[in-house]
């Protein structure tokens, strides 16, 4: 069940037939309203109604693309035990999981800008269209070298996802709203991991003498990708104003029902105070960056190491790839549960704290039991799946926490470009003269994700003091702009003193 939510009286905006001057730079909703001449209270039961259109032909689209941007990254993963690592030597498979994040890291402030420049909907299925072919690529690789180059470009297309799907979800839904769409979109990972393993078993099972079954793989997934790229170009609308599936009633009313976030809906023109109001005046930019990075050293042990750690233990190779299943289960129930809270109660900061504890507690668990408690340690890979599930609820902050449309687009790239860092040093934590054991990654894994829970904690209580002190400025002030006149003026969070962050 949604929050309830109530638009005040002040956001019937009389929107001017002619913009006044003011307007001609801000959000695009508001350039549509003045054409429409006109702009109204929303009905909830319609809100409510249309909603649900949008739901069942935005959302599939989104989750689509995160579910083939997870499994597709994360192939290596599966091909590992398939036999890709048999041409590779020394810490060159920790490379290559590894060079995925760098091309992911230099493309993102790219990417950011692209975004804000073109039809976000058309960007990115060009985007998901070009990765499809270079997934394809992969069987053609027969040397570190080439899946080198490969990987590099597979993360400069990929880097696209996150942001955009981010983007796309503050057009079309309030803050409530937008955590739990975003938690739906970002469990696509738990299914990934489900369905990649059953895919990689299936394909264990390919008898071929011109192919590696490794090879096939890449080739199906590259080939299913590239034909949902296609689709998607076609199919995901760029934002509310341009949906052909709605009516012009439908649009308005679309616009109406997102205007309580302040947030606005669209802004082509980059605005480069903004950045630099995102990266040297906003309190909240780099605790973000830090908790993002940290807890994200994490998912990139889980995402290229599980099938490794889990083999250690003295499973078969196909045994290993459908053990793997359960890990995809617990980050679904993590991710949906996590997000639904924070959509009914809000508490994203204590939210974060609390999906951390049990990764925290898995890491312990594969530290300190001997080899004789395999299930035991397999239970700890498990929970190592916990931790990464926070990233939507880092994603639906940023949304929630951020107006001024070149500043949301850059706080994106920056959490992903932290999201690479702790991706990248993720997997270089187990190194080859650590095996079978891996301890001191282990250790690594404990002390970040608990210097993650204090962060989030710190947070917190930085934001209430923030909004602590607006209330007593705006008790004072006789400031005689309504919310409305600001939704889409394309103003920041810090300009706007009506804004109020959530924690």
């Amino acid at each position: 069940m949604e929050t309830k939510e109530t638009i005040a009286p002040e956001t019937a905006m009389q929107v001017p037939t002619t913009p006044p001057e003011k307007y001609v730079d801000g959000d695009a909703a508001l350039m549509f309203l003045t054409r429409e001449h006109r702009a109204g209270v929303v009905d909830i039961a319609e809100s409510r109604a249309l909603r649900w259109k949008i739901d069942l032909r935005i959302m599939p689209i989104l989750m689509g693309i995160y579910f083939l941007q997870y499994l597709d990254k994360t192939l290596l993963n599966y091909a590992a035990v398939m036999g890709i690592k048999d041409n590779l030597k020394g810490n060159e498979y920790n490379n290559i999981g590894t060079i995925f994040y760098v091309g992911y890291f230099v493309a993102e402030p790219i990417t950011a800008y692209l975004m804000q420049r073109f039809p976000i909907g058309k960007y990115i299925g060009i985007n998901v269209t070009c990765w499809g072919i270079l997934v394809a690529c992969h069987a053609a690789c027969e040397s570190y070298a080439s899946l080198m180059i490969v990987r590099i470009l597979l993360g400069a297309f990929e880097a696209s996802v996150a942001p955009s799907l981010i983007l796309i979800t503050g057009m079309w839904w309030t803050k409530p709203e937008q955590s739990r769409r975003t938690g739906l979109w970002y469990s696509q990972i738990g299914v990934a991991q489900i369905v990649g393993s059953a895919i990689s078993y299936g394909f264990q099972h390919v008898n071929s003498t011109a192919l590696a079954n490794w090879q096939i793989l890449f080739l199906f997934m590259g080939c299913l990708t590239t034909v949902a790229g296609i689709a998607i170009i076609f199919l995901l609308p760029d934002n509310p104003m341009s949906a052909s599936f709605l009516n012009d009633e439908e649009k308005i009313t679309a616009i109406e029902h997102v205007r309580v976030n302040l947030t606005g809906v669209e802004n082509k023109h980059f605005k480069p105070y903004q950045l630099v109001e995102l990266l040297f005046k906003d309190k909240e930019t780099w605790p973000l960056f830090f908790i993002t990075l940290l807890a994200m050293i994490d998912n990139g042990a889980v995402s290229n190491f599980s099938s490794i750690i889990i083999a250690t233990f003295g499973f078969s190779t196909q045994r290993t790839t459908i053990i793997q299943m359960p890990s995809g289960a617990v980050s679904i129930i993590a991710t949906v549960g996590a997000t639904y809270l924070i959509g009914a109660i809000g508490h994203r900061s204590y939210m974060i704290a609390i999906i951390t504890i049990p990764s925290i507690l898995g890491a312990g668990l594969l530290l300190g039991l001997g080899e004789q408690y395999k299930v035991g340690k397999l239970f700890g890979v498990y929970l190592l799946n916990a931790c990464p599930a926070m990233l939507p609820i880092i994603y639906s902050w940023n949304s929630a926490n951020t107006s001024g449309y070149t500043k949301r687009a850059m706080r994106n790239a920056l959490t992903l470009m932290a999201f690479c860092v702790g991706n990248l040093i993720g997997p270089q934590l187990f190194q080859v003269s650590d095996a079978p054991s891996y301890n001191a990654a282990k250790i690594t894994l404990i002390a970040t994700m608990s210097a993650v829970v204090l962060m989030a904690l710190a947070l917190r209580q930085l934001t209430v003091w923030e909004n602590a002190k607006r209330d007593l400025e705006q008790a004072g002030s006789e400031d005689e702009a309504s919310a409305a006149d600001l939704a889409f003026l394309d103003l920041t969070d810090i300009q706007n003193h009506r804004f109020r962050y959530a924690y």
